[in-house]
């Protein structure tokens, strides 16, 4: 049975992700936009989760992110795609 994703999930992971020490700080600013975003419960949740995922996706495709990193990124826009088709 598939567990139902919530945004406060995907907020802890955004969190556990900031706390590595080589986080750069580009990635660090973009990732505190999100969780900024994703919070607002006053805008639907799929413009909030497709936003982010829009974000994160500007993000990964910059050459100078490694490549580490990006694979990170891209877990979150996973997890951002199941919560927007929840």
């Amino acid at each position: 049975m598939r567990r139902k994703l919530d945004v406060k999930t995907i907020l802890e992971r955004i969190d556990e992700v900031m706390s590595e020490h080589n986080m750069p700080k580009r990635v660090k600013a973009t990732l505190e936009d999100i969780k900024r975003n994703l919070a607002n419960d006053k805008e639907d949740l799929a413009v909030r989760a497709t936003t982010a995922i829009y974000a994160i996706d500007e993000l990964s495709n910059d050459v100078n992110i490694p490549m580490h990193m990006k694979t990170v990124l891209w877990d979150i826009t996973g997890l951002l795609e199941t919560l927007k088709g929840d």
